[in-house]
């Protein structure tokens, strides 16, 4: 698999060269994130409702997710192949090929290709290569006995394929894929200890997943039913000379909806897992059904469901569990609408949902599940004067085994490796976003977020991996078409580790900018830390410094 994508990205210089220019192809490139390092709660299983608000279309390739604790968007395509396992978006362009290299060898290449695209069967697969390979400072003051710096090492590599046929008032769907990973502990860590940090990990993971569902509007009943299987294996334990572990997760899930009449519906949410694992002494399979009865009502101004999640575990705690599933919308005036919700619910933290936050956790142990008896959740959105959009919100959230990653040691030696721990915990939240559009040459957005977590034994403020504040401001703006000018700045504030003190505050810049040759060729370039800040993504994890990627884009 590596020397395939290498061969690839190998040909790219001469591919380019050889093609007659036509179009210019932006596409997303996403990783699966149930967890978004530093800027989303790990632990969060239920968003807000749905509220229209004005978009930014933004350009989109996503940067190296290992780089930066928060979503960069530098530049590239439309299509795009979703995260792992994850639908693909729908687009015109029948294929696409990109590739960025930048300084600490970053390098990212995308391939995609539509093989079938017509009323009936919709065919496509797709590729993707990221690495890096450059030397980080720790920025922890530490005895002579730990090492200054280590050298990062991360390669990883997709392919998926996505198979959809309708069969009129019936689609039938079929999607697979592969993926592969290698990576060093670069964590900080005692340079006397050998153990899992010395050789590189391996993860090999696949899946493949198959779903009907019902198409026809009018129908009394509308449905989609979905079966899956995922395995997640490593090569390593954490111990030297331990066998790695393998986590095998299957899952079913189904929908079901039936009107009453014109303004009312039931539905009948429903899923089941069954969670697995081989060469883990340690850890015990375990299983869950989870049905969610709701009821819908809505007329022009106003619309709320009611409903209840219960959640039947098998041989992982607490066999039965209730949360409410209750939302409101009103529209006050057509351009300020009101919105609430009170939700909550079981969630099974499996090794492949918290990888997408860090790969860099213990792999020879069980990570705790979530529950969520109450998140409650209130704002309000206006959108008053032409271009502008507000939105206020706040709720406050009790968790049960809430998510918090810390980094393990060994006899109290680091050992480069982080544990996920589950934390009764409750947390405040409120959020602040503005946005502006002026036409197409202008795009503006901001955001503020608050969230203070306090355990719920004794009140007192946790952090961790979760910052009290974070957001952003991202400007973007087109003076003409083919070219493109955004800059961005990201902030997370008040990371405390306990014993370990806090770590330093997060201020990114990035700069980037595009430009569309023909309608099928493009260049871009961006910056990113361009004030060269000095900051951890997790304890003892450090990021890349100032650092800049080039790129070039193709669709045909």
């Amino acid at each position: 698999m590596k020397r395939f994508s290498f061969l690839i990205i190998s040909v790219f210089p001469f591919f380019l060269s050889a093609q007659v220019r036509s179009d210019s192809l932006r596409r997303e490139v996403t990783i699966e994130k149930d967890f978004t390092p530093i800027v989303r709660d790990a632990s969060k299983i239920n968003t807000l409702p749905e509220v229209e608000a004005p978009t930014v279309t933004k350009q989109s390739i996503r940067y190296s997710d290992w780089t930066v604790p928060t979503p960069l968007e530098p530049c590239a395509v439309l299509l795009a192949p979703g995260g792992f396992g994850e639908k693909t978006e729908e687009n015109q362009s029948r294929g696409y090929v990109d590739f960025g290299i930048g300084n600490y060898l970053n390098m990212v290449g995308n391939a995609g290709y539509r093989i079938l695209q017509n009323d009936k069967d919709k065919l496509g697969v797709w590729l993707q290569h990221r690495s890096t390979c450059g030397t980080v400072d720790y920025n922890q003051s530490l005895t002579e006995d730990y090492p200054d710096s280590k050298k990062m090492h991360r390669l990883e590599e997709r392919v998926v394929a996505n198979y959809l046929h309708s069969f009129g008032k019936l689609d039938l769907g079929i999607s697979g894929g592969y993926r592969y990973d290698s990576f060093n502990y670069y964590g900080l860590r005692y340079s006397g200890l050998t153990g899992i940090s010395s050789p590189n990990q391996e993860i090999n993971r696949f899946f493949l997943k198959s779903h009907i569902a019902s198409t026809a509007g009018e129908s009394d009943l509308l449905y989609k039913v979905s079966l899956a299987y995922y395995r997640y294996g490593y090569h390593r334990g954490y111990l030297q000379g331990e066998k790695g572990a393998a986590e095998n997760l299957v899952n079913a899930d189904f929908t079901l909806s039936a009107p009453i009449d014109r303004r009312s519906s039931i539905s009948l949410d429903g899923s089941f897992d069954y969670v697995g694992y081989s060469r883990l002494q340690s850890a015990a399979n375990y299983g869950m059904i989870s049905l969610n009865p709701r009821y819908d009502w809505r007329n022009e101004h106003v619309a709320f469901a009611v409903g209840v999640k219960a959640d039947v575990s098998f041989n992982n705690g607490t066999i039965l569990r209730f949360s409410p599933d209750v939302r409101f919308d009103w529209t006050i005036v057509p351009d300020v609408q009101f919105y609430t919700a009170f939700t909550g619910g079981k969630k099974l933290n499996t090794w492949r949902s918290v990888s997408a936050y860090t790969l860099y956790f213990n792999p020879s142990t069980q990570v705790d599940n979530t529950y969520v008896p109450l998140d409650a959740s209130l704002g309000i959105r206006i959108n008053a004067l032409p271009g502008f959009s507000v939105g206020l919100s706040g709720g406050y959230e009790i968790c049960k085994k809430a998510l918090f990653l810390l980094p393990e040691d060994l006899n109290g030696e680091f050992t480069g490796v982080s544990r996920f721990w589950g934390i009764d915990a409750n947390a405040l939240k409120a959020e602040l976003d503005v946005s502006y559009r002026y036409g197409t040459k202008l795009e503006a957005s901001a955001k503020v977020g608050y969230h203070r977590w306090k355990t719920a034994d004794g009140g007192e403020t946790i952090s961790y991996n979760r910052p009290q504040w974070e957001g952003g401001v991202n400007i973007r703006y087109m003076p003409v078409r083919p070219f493109t000018l955004e800059a961005g700045y990201e902030f997370a504030a008040g990371r405390e580790y306990s014993n370990l003190g806090k770590l330093s505050d997060i201020h990114l810049v990035h700069l980037k900018a595009s430009y569309a040759f023909t309608s099928w060729f493009s260049l871009y370039g961006l910056t990113d830390n361009v004030l060269n800040r000095k900051y951890d993504i997790l304890y003892g994890m450090p990021a890349q410094g100032i650092n800049f990627m080039f790129g070039v884009d193709l669709k045909f």
